[in-house]
């Protein structure tokens, strides 16, 4: 049976009227479904980006795997708070917390019992190689990541960063936002278009650069 895999980036706020498409989690989807291998062990179900109550957003969720989240500063409370009802609910579930909000430290992991891995950096990459280690049962040899290793948090080597978009198939032109349009016929959805992907300056006020 394979093995269900969720993805939640939550909008900055919740309208009847409008909505961003989750981008981030959408090109995750993408990158890391076209791979047959994980096809073959894992189910990917629906991504959670509406802002609707944690109580209500739990129900969308069934016998959850892996549990991945898209952090922002808009919705990182949020995300804690559905992780632990989903731990609390699921304790076999890995929960990881990967974008913007995530510092390039173990912080989070030791503040939140609920999180099991931190991605850092870019997420298509890093999330195919986590899924297809995990469900070999190790992950330590999956680049970007911390987690827990005993009593004692891991951060793994860094990978070389992502510059070429062509590289990544489009979450547009691949079908993964298909199911939401048709679902919400009545939403003005807004779409993000990633031109570019990085900076390489390290401005401490941005979250765009790759410093640390």
């Amino acid at each position: 049976m394979k093995k269900n895999v969720y993805l939640v980036q939550v909008n900055v706020a919740y309208s009847d009227y409008l909505a961003y498409l989750p981008y981030a989690a959408g090109c995750i989807a993408a990158y890391v479904f076209a791979d047959p291998e994980i096809n073959e062990a894992y189910a990917l179900g629906d991504i959670l980006y509406l802002r609707k109550p944690v109580s209500e957003a739990i129900e969308e969720i069934r016998d959850p795997a892996v549990v991945g989240f898209s952090c922002y500063i808009w919705n990182m409370e949020y995300n804690k708070t559905l992780a632990r009802m989903i731990k609390e609910r699921y304790p076999d579930c890995l929960i990881v917390f990967g974008g913007h909000n995530i510092p390039f430290n173990t912080e989070l992991l030791e503040q939140e019992p609920c999180i099991d891995v931190l991605m850092h950096g870019e997420g298509e990459f890093c999330f195919k190689e986590f899924l297809l280690a995990a469900d070999r049962g190790d992950i330590a040899s999956v680049m970007d990541i911390s987690y827990r290793d005993g009593d004692r948090c891991v951060t793994t080597p860094k990978r070389d960063k992502c510059f070429l978009l062509d590289e990544l198939p489009s979450p547009y032109t691949t079908g993964v936002f298909d199911k939401m349009l048709a679902d919400y016929p009545k939403i003005a959805f807004q779409g993000t278009l990633e031109t570019n992907r990085g900076c390489p300056y390290t401005c401490a006020f941005c979250d765009w650069c790759f410093s640390e």
